[in-house]
Parts: C-alpha cells; sequence; structure tokens
C-alpha cells in the first residue's frame, strides 16, 4: 500500500511538471503587433511610425524589458530608406508617407511588413531563449 501511494504521487508530479512545462513554452515566444494610433497627419502629410524593442528574459528571469540601441532599418518599396537606433526606452520614431514599410530588426534579423495609414506602432518582443 506505502509504494503505491508514493507512485501515485509521483505520477501527480510527473504530470503537474508537464502541464507547467507546456504552459510555459507555449505563452513564451517572440512576438510581433502593430497597431494603429489614429490620429491625424503632421502639415507635410507624414505619419509618425513608432517602433519598441523589448527583450523578454523568459518565465523565471523576469519580464520585458526595453532594448536601447537597437539598430532598425526602414524599407520602401524594397530599397533602404531610412534607419535609426532604439532610444533608452527601446523606442525608435521614424516620420514616413502613408505606404508599404519592411522593418529590419538587424540585432535579431527579423523584419516585418506594416501598412501605415496612421500614426502606427509596431511592438517586437523577443523571446531571449526561445525565438
Amino acid at each position: 500500500m506505502g509504494n503505491s501511494i508514493y507512485l501515485v504521487l509521483a505520477l501527480i508530479v510527473i504530470i503537474l511538471t508537464a502541464i507547467g512545462v507546456y504552459v510555459t513554452n507555449s505563452s513564451y515566444k517572440t512576438v510581433i503587433y502593430s497597431q494603429n494610433l489614429g490620429g491625424t497627419p503632421l502639415p507635410n502629410g507624414e505619419y509618425k511610425l513608432v517602433v519598441k524593442i523589448l527583450v523578454n528574459y523568459g518565465p523565471f528571469g523576469g519580464g520585458s524589458r526595453p532594448l536601447g540601441s537597437a539598430d532598425i532599418w526602414l524599407y520602401y518599396n524594397g530599397k533602404f530608406l531610412n534607419q535609426t537606433l532604439t532610444n533608452s526606452s527601446g523606442v525608435a520614431v521614424f516620420y514616413v508617407k502613408p505606404g508599404g514599410y519592411t522593418l529590419l530588426f538587424t540585432v535579431f534579423h527579423i523584419t516585418k511588413n506594416i501598412n501605415v495609414n496612421g500614426n502606427t506602432e509596431v511592438v517586437l518582443d523577443y523571446a531571449y531563449l526561445k525565438s
């Protein structure tokens, strides 16, 4: 009877561990999302494109933190247009005309195609230990 109780407890621990690993791995991943912030264009017809980079150090290593001095390149119609670095808050700002653009996050070698038709924010939440 005593050994079977230990066996059942061991199986419960294994099942709970497997569930915890699955939940952790499914929620911890690199995500890029964009949202239209609305607003009106500047007098010259340009919109503000805000790019933010966060580095997620994992479920046990803390949450997301901004990445400063990250190089971001901006392409329009497949041609290089501009580049800038993020500030200490992980934010870089471009002023662009409406249209389709590609962002290159050079430090991670990740690209994101976006369509700008208003003030837009793009956020890269990079999973540091897993991509």
